[in-house]
C-alpha cells in the first residue's frame, strides 16, 4: 500500500511532475481531511466551555504560527506541549487556540514543504505533534450516523512504530479519486487507532508497515480493532514496504488481503467491500 515516489531536498534539481503531485495531494490532505478534523474539534470544545465565559480568545500571529509549527518539528517532544502549556495557563480558550493556532500552523506546514523549506519527516513529525496536543486538549472525535447511502469510506494509518505518511498521502489520492471517503490517520499509536474505530464508522482499515518487525504485532491489532470498530463488518487491507517481497498470508494476520502499490490495494478494498456487502 505504501508508494516511495522521489525524494528531493531544496538543494535537489528541479521537481518533476511526480513530485509536484506529491506536493498537491499533501496540500489536498491537510485541507480536506486533517484542518476539518481539527475544526471539528473546536465545535466540542465551545460546547464544554459554553458555561465558562472567562476565557481570552487567542488570536495569533503569523509570528506567533510559525514558533508554533517550529516547536512541533523540534527534537524534544516537550517543547510543542510547553508552548501549548503556556497559553492555556495564560486562560487563552481552547477553541481559539484550534482555529488561530494549530490550524493555521498545519497550513504553514503545508506551504513549507511545498516551497521545499522543510522536509516530508519534518510535516510528518509535526502533523503527528499536532494531533496528540489536539487529543490531550479534550478533542474527541465526533461520531456521525452512518447512512446506507454514504460513499465506501476506509481509513488510512501506518501501523504502529512506523513514520511513513507520505506513502499514505499518496495511497488516499487514489482512494479519493475512484469515489472513497477517505480519512488519513497521522497518528501511530494503538490506543488512537482504536480509538478513531470506535467512534467512526469505517467501512475498510488500510494499515501500512514499513518493517518487518512490525508484522509480527499486528494479528492483534487487527484482532482489536475489529472487535472494537463502530462497524462490526469492517475489512482490514494491509500495505507498506514491510510486505515487498514476502510472502505474507493477509489470512495468517487477520486481514482481508495485502497491497504491494496503491493500485493493487484499491482493486483488493473493491473486491473486499463486494465480498462483504454483496448485491
Amino acid at each position: 500500500m505504501d508508494q516511495r515516489p522521489a525524494y528531493r531536498s531544496s538543494a535537489s534539481a528541479p521537481a518533476t511532475a511526480s513530485e509536484d503531485s506529491c506536493k498537491d495531494s499533501l496540500r489536498h490532505v491537510i485541507e480536506s481531511q486533517i484542518i476539518p478534523r481539527l475544526l471539528e474539534a473546536t465545535a466540542l470544545v465551545q460546547a464544554s466551555n459554553d458555561a465558562q465565559t472567562f476565557y481570552i480568545p487567542y488570536d495569533g500571529s503569523p509570528q506567533d504560527v510559525e514558533a508554533f509549527a517550529h516547536s512541533c518539528m523540534a527534537t524534544d517532544a516537550t517543547t510543542s506541549s510547553q508552548f501549548m502549556d503556556d497559553l492555556v495557563r495564560q486562560e487563552f480558550s481552547i477553541e481559539s487556540l484550534f482555529l488561530n493556532l494549530i490550524t493555521p500552523a498545519a497550513r504553514w506546514l503545508g506551504v513549507q514543504w511545498e516551497t521545499d523549506a522543510i522536509d516530508f519527516m519534518q510535516v510528518t513529525l509535526a502533523l503527528q505533534r499536532m494531533h496528540h496536543i489536539t487529543h490531550r486538549l479534550g478533542y474527541e472525535f465526533q461520531a456521525p450516523t452512518h447512512l446506507a447511502e454514504d460513499p465506501k469510506s476506509i481509513m488510512l494509518a501506518s501501523a504502529p512504530g512506523s513514520q511513513h505518511l507520505l506513502g499514505l498521502v499518496m495511497v488516499s489520492e487514489f482512494f479519493r479519486k475512484a469515489g472513497w471517503q477517505v480519512t488519513l490517520e497521522i497518528t501511530n499509536s494503538e490506543r488512537e487507532l482504536i480509538h478513531a474505530v470506535a467512534n467512526e464508522w469505517f467501512d475498510l482499515i488500510g494499515l501500512s508497515a514499513g518493517l518487518q518487525e512490525q508484522v509480527h504485532g499486528l494479528p492483534s491489532l487487527i484482532a482489536r480493532l475489529k472487535k472494537l470498530s463502530r462497524n462490526p463488518n469492517i475489512g482490514v487491507l494491509l500495505g507498506g514496504p514491510a510486505f515487498m517481497g514476502q510472502d505474507h498470508q493477509a489470512h495468517n494476520l487477520g486481514a482481508d488481503g495485502i497491497a504491494t502499490d496503491a493500485s493493487q490495494a484499491l482493486g483488493i478494498a473493491d473486491s473486499v467491500m463486494q465480498f462483504k456487502n454483496p448485491i
